[in-house]
C-alpha cells in the first residue's frame, strides 16, 4: 500500500471533529433554550387562605415565558353566577400581583381543569407564590385580589416555601396524628396530581402541535 492510502487526511479529520463539536453545541443550545414549566403544588394554608374548604388541593405548571399556565385543581365547589375564580402570581416582599386569567365552576366536579395561553410571556417579577382567590363578577377592582384566597402554593426553592410548610408535627398524641395523618394524605395527592398534570401536559402538547 503506497504511503498516505486508506488514511483520511488530517485536515478531513479536523473538518470532522469540528462538525460533531458544532451539531453537539446546537443541540445543547436547543435544549437549553427550551423553557421548562415550573411546578407548584397549591393547599389550603391556613396562614395565608380565608375561604373555601380545608381539603382543597391542586397543582400548577407555569411557563412564564411562553405565557402557558395549566392546573389541576380538586375540591373547589362551584360559584354562584355573579363570582369567578382567579388565578393570581403574587411576588411576596412588595405584594405586587399579576393577574393569570379567571374561570368558573357551575357543579361540582372532582378535578377542575384550567388551561390558558396567554397572548404575551408573563414578566419576570421574582413570582414567588401562586393564588387562586374567589372574586365578583363584574369586578370593581380588577387589579388586585380579593381577600377571600381560596388556595396558595410557593415556588420550589424560594425562601417564601419554607413558611408556607406546615411545622412537623409531632408523631404521636390524638389529635397531632390525626393533623400528620392528613397532611401526608394531602402530600400523597398532590404527588399524585403532579404526575397526572405531567402526562396530561404531554398529551395536551401534541394536540396543540
Amino acid at each position: 500500500m503506497a504511503p498516505g492510502q486508506g488514511r483520511v487526511p488530517w485536515r478531513d479529520a479536523v473538518v470532522a471533529t469540528l462538525l460533531a463539536l458544532t451539531a453537539v453545541l446546537m443541540e445543547a443550545r436547543a435544549l437549553s433554550a427550551e423553557a421548562l414549566p415550573i411546578r407548584v403544588i397549591l393547599s389550603h394554608i391556613p396562614i395565608m387562605t380565608t375561604w373555601g374548604p380545608p381539603d382543597a388541593n391542586g397543582v400548577v405548571m407555569l411557563v412564564l415565558e411562553e405565557g402557558d399556565i395549566r392546573a389541576d385543581l380538586v375540591g373547589l365547589p362551584p360559584l354562584r353566577e355573579d363570582e369567578r375564580y382567579e388565578l393570581w402570581l403574587l411576588q411576596s416582599q412588595s405584594g405586587e400581583t399579576y393577574s393569570l386569567g379567571r374561570f368558573t365552576i357551575t357543579s361540582d366536579t372532582p378535578v377542575t381543569k384550567v388551561d390558558f395561553l396567554l397572548s404575551e410571556p408573563v414578566p419576570d417579577r421574582g413570582w414567588d407564590i401562586v393564588l387562586v382567590t374567589v372574586e365578583p363578577e363584574p369586578d370593581p377592582e380588577p387589579t388586585s385580589p380579593d381577600p377571600r384566597r381560596v388556595l396558595a402554593g410557593a415556588f420550589p426553592g424560594t425562601p417564601v416555601e419554607l413558611h408556607l410548610v406546615p411545622p412537623v408535627l409531632p408523631k404521636t398524641g390524638g389529635e397531632a396524628t390525626t393533623g400528620a395523618a392528613q397532611w401526608v394524605g394531602l402530600a400523597g395527592a398532590n404527588a399524585l396530581l403532579l404526575f397526572g398534570l405531567q402526562r396530561l401536559r404531554r398529551s395536551r402538547g401534541i394536540g396543540r402541535g
